[in-house]
């Protein structure tokens, strides 16, 4: 069994592999990279990336995934997007919600009324089919000394070793209370859970045309983009083409999570979705209670395969449909 091993490389920095047969896991000060048989499967944010030109400073952001890769190497995420720059890529952020009788919103970085940041990894671990780490972030209101947090969450991201048609790793969010208040997050229309899409599979406003190597949307269900916004399937795809190559990207719900199966928000025309609990009703994270959830990712560089996705959830569940 190989040990993990440090190297130094240099006064400020550290690097920290950790193996599991064909997958590495490498950690510096700025991020956490996995690779699969050398091939780059996603990369978590610990410290900001610099900002586009012409990007805010409000819309830095840690504590999120980037990029996901395909297993052909492209990747199939978006980061500070100029339509959108409060979408990062595969990210967690509340909406519409209040704590201690104010408004907050950890999601619309521009009204400034909450942020989301990396705090410190908690854990990195390995065994022989699958490597993992956990990472604490802060859901924070307020700035400078009047920042208060808000939630403790962890997130516990773990890649499997798979084939070489595709990639699969889960994402679990434990979040909590970080005092004795609670958030109490209204009904509304997206929020959660969330995965953004490459700039490039943006489409016009109400635009249903065909558009050869464009975004696809398919749903458990059957339904794309804008027959499925707000239903609740067992998982979401999202296929197009990127450098000319095929790519999909499939997000499964877990039926341990609240309100599951949990109501989609599928954007008619940017390249995003997310997991949405707040769409049926309103509910709030206690004091003393965590909000747990979970999800996993498909990775493919093909078309959506409704048959094969299926199999994946299968798998995934333990259910027979």
């Amino acid at each position: 069994m190989k040990q993990m091993k440090i190297v130094f490389l240099a006064a400020a920095m550290l690097t920290f592999p950790a193996f599991a047969d064909e997958l590495e896991l490498i950690e510096n000060e700025k991020e956490i990279r996995i690779t699969l048989r050398d091939r780059p499967v996603i990369a978590y944010v610990k410290q900001p990336r610099p900002l586009p030109t012409g990007i805010e400073e409000h819309f830095r952001r840690s504590g999120y995934i980037h990029p996901v890769y395909t297993p052909t190497g492209q990747p199939i995420t978006g980061d500070y997007p100029r339509d959108h720059a409060h979408q990062h890529a595969l990210f967690f952020a509340w909406t519409k919600s209040t704590f201690d009788g104010k408004k907050s919103d950890f999601w619309n970085q521009a009204q400034q009324l909450g942020g989301v940041e990396f705090r410190e990894i908690i854990k990195i671990d390995r065994h022989k089919s699958r490597v993992s780490f956990s990472a604490r972030h802060a859901f924070t209101v307020g700035k400078g000394k009047k920042k208060v947090d808000v939630l403790d969450e962890v997130w516990t991201v773990t890649v499997h070793l798979t084939p070489e048609d595709h990639f699969l790793f889960d994402l679990e969010s434990s979040q909590q209370c970080a005092g004795e208040k609670p958030l109490i997050l209204e009904k509304y229309y997206y929020g959660g859970m969330a995965f953004r899409g490459p700039s490039s599979w943006l489409r016009e406003k109400n635009d249903r045309s065909p558009q050869p190597g464009g975004i696809k949307f398919l749903t458990s269900d059957g339904k794309d983009r804008w027959e499925g916004n707000h239903t609740r399937p067992n998982w979401v795809s999202m296929s197009g083409k990127l450098d000319g190559r095929d790519a999909s990207l499939t997000a499964f719900g877990s039926p341990q999570n609240f309100r599951w199966p949990q109501h989609v928000r599928l954007h008619p025309s940017k390249p995003y979705f997310c997991f949405a609990p707040m769409v049926p009703g309103k509910f709030s994270i206690q004091p003393g209670q965590k909000y747990v959830s979970k999800y996993r990712f498909l990775v493919t560089s093909e078309p959506t395969d409704p048959e094969r996705i299926n199999r994946h959830w299968r798998q995934y569940t333990g259910k027979k449909e």
